[in-house]
């Protein structure tokens, strides 16, 4: 069936059924002329011939001899009643297709005219001969050669005489109907190649062009409707390729400046189903669990049917998001055709405001200590409560250790802004750290006799390293006094260096308490303790490592920590050799 969807076929078909319709009509017209063509003729014929009869019969005396000769003029093929009476029409004849005739002449009242009027009269009649149904044609002339009124000259004639001329035109009819046939076949195949030869290129083409392939110029080979239609396709190829690259390039450019935006992009149509997602989207749906993901399909729902913007927060084990989902519009109709949601990820932002509140509150406490103990301490030697030297100078030396202890908490305060504002800077000088290891020691020589603390320095470095001098010795500072608040009576402290090619290493190590595994990932942050008191004594303000690590990495180092809880801590610094900072 499908070879009738051609357009060729079709065409074939078509030309070839108006062309067998217009033979058919004009070989039925042909035909039903040339029948009532013959039967004219012969009916004109055999007037003649009736005429002729007449003409003998009143033209010799003798009319049975007339008779005779009649007859054997008209008769073979055709046949002839003379009627000299209408009464001769009951006599019976031997002849049974005379008899025929003459039963018709009488019940067929047409050729009473003969008779009455005296008309000519010619009819077709059909009678069953011979076992066969036949056609005649006869005629009935009037007669004025005897002397009644009622008299008249029959003549008939077989029409299947004329079969052999009716089938011999038939026959040629049908051999030029054949040959018109063949010749309409090969002009409907010629023509309808010719029309369609162009469309089927257009439609390879235009299939191509759906597929987004690139197709060659279609050829024009005339200038018709057909060749119009090729030119305005090949223009039709040129806009729309040049508007699919416009299109791709506006597309990939909004790819890249999506998948490149921090804030995740999530789009939705009417059926909830995702559209566009970009690299920050499929993270946040892999974050979220099923619950979240089935609140966002309500407020997207929710945002599509309302047609208002939704702002929504969503909060994970260590994520905090803010989703901004809006709906989006029809240009052209003013429907919504789905949702788009702007997902941003303010964890980074939770924290801080959580770390701004914590150091607040830290910093409050921290200050409120001392504060309050050097104002209970200076209000007791006021009011006279001491008044004893000693307990006057015990009060005192408490007074100054706060003071001290107010002064460092406000150093490492300031020291905290700076790191966070960017504005620490370094004074780099090429030189060997050894002298300044040495002078840490020595300046905790006292504390360690004091405490029973037993200090090593183990020196095996041989290369010189950039370094700002006062801040790695504050470094090494908030390390060794970290080490002597978490050591007991006999532990030891011990300072090594070694470098290899790319490194000078530090490490400070100590027999003291350790560090539990849960506390060694926070060790760094600001305020973190790992007893989380808050208290003097010992303690301090949980900010010395932050400051130490802040100034290593300011070196490009790394420092890292191993400890065990009843064995000890180890620190281990590394700096580059090379300053990379140069």
């Amino acid at each position: 069936m499908r070879y009738f969807n051609s357009v060729v076929i079709k065409l074939w078909l078509t030309i070839l059924f108006i062309v067998t319709a217009v033979l058919i009509i004009l070989s039925v017209s042909l035909m039903g002329f040339f029948n009532s063509y013959l039967k004219s003729e012969s009916g004109h014929t055999l007037k003649q011939q009736a005429e002729k009869a007449e003409l003998v019969l009143t033209s010799h005396h003798d009319q049975s001899d007339a008779l005779t000769y009649v007859k054997e003029l008209i008769e073979n093929p055709a046949g002839i009643i003379i009627v000299q009476n209408k009464s001769d029409l009951d006599d019976t004849y031997e002849d049974p297709l005379k008899q025929l005739m003459v039963d018709e002449i009488k019940e067929n009242d047409a050729f009473d005219k003969v008779f009455v009027k005296d008309e000519y009269v010619v009819k077709d009649i059909k009678v069953n001969y011979q076992d066969n149904r036949h056609e005649f044609i006869l005629i009935g002339y009037p007669s004025q050669a005897f002397n009644h009124e009622d008299s008249g000259i029959f003549i008939y004639q077989d029409a299947n005489s004329m079969d052999d001329a009716l089938n011999y035109i038939t026959f040629i009819i049908f051999i030029v109907a054949m040959l018109l046939l063949i010749l309409t076949t090969i002009f409907a195949f010629f023509l309808s190649n010719k029309i369609t030869k162009p469309l089927l290129l257009l439609k390879s083409a235009a299939f191509n062009l759906a597929r987004g392939e690139r197709n060659n110029k279609i050829a024009v080979y005339s200038r018709d409707e057909i060749g119009e239609l090729a030119l305005a396709f090949n223009k039709m190829e040129q806009e729309i390729t040049l508007n699919i690259s416009k299109i791709s390039q506006e597309r990939n450019l909004r790819d890249r400046l999506i998948n490149a935006m921090e804030d995740g992009v999530l789009s939705f149509n009417m059926d909830l189903e995702k559209q566009l997602q970009n690299p920050m989207a499929e993270k946040f749906l892999d974050d979220i669990s099923q619950e979240d993901t089935d609140v966002l399909s309500k407020l997207v729902n929710q945002v599509m049917q309302s047609d208002e913007t939704i702002y929504h927060e969503i909060s994970t084990f260590n994520k905090h998001y803010v989703l901004i989902i809006s709906p989006v519009k029809n240009t052209t109709q003013g429907q919504n055709n789905g949702a788009v949601a702007i997902i941003r990820d303010m964890s980074e932002e939770k924290k801080i405001d959580m770390m701004k509140q914590q150091f607040i509150a830290n910093v409050s406490h921290e200050l409120r200590t001392p504060i309050q103990m050097l104002q209970g301490y200076t209000e007791a030697i006021l009011d006279g409560i001491v008044v004893e030297k000693d307990d006057v100078d015990e009060f005192l030396n408490i007074i100054l250790d706060e003071s001290k202890r107010l002064n460092r908490l406000v150093n490492e305060l300031i020291n905290v802004a700076r790191i966070d504002a960017g504005e620490t800077t370094l004074n780099k000088e090429m030189m060997d750290i050894s002298p300044l290891l040495e002078k840490n020691i020595q300046n905790f020589k006292q504390s360690a006799m004091e405490h029973k603390t037993t200090l090593q320095l183990d020196l095996q470095h041989t290369k010189a390293v950039a370094i700002d001098y006062d801040k790695i010795f504050q470094v090494i500072t908030n390390l060794l006094d970290n080490a002597m608040r978490y050591t007991k009576s006999g532990d030891t402290i011990k300072i090594s260096t070694y470098n290899d090619t790319s490194n000078l290493y530090i490490k400070i190590s100590d027999t003291g308490v350790g560090i539990a595994k849960e506390h060694i990932n926070h060790i760094f942050e600001r305020f973190y303790k790992v007893d989380q008191a808050r208290t003097r004594g010992k303690h301090g303000t949980g900010l010395g490592l932050f400051i130490v690590k802040a100034i290593i990495e300011k070196h490009h180092g790394e420092i890292n920590v191993e400890s065990e809880q009843g064995i000890g801590t180890t620190f281990t610094i590394s700096i580059p050799l090379v300053d990379t900072a140069q």
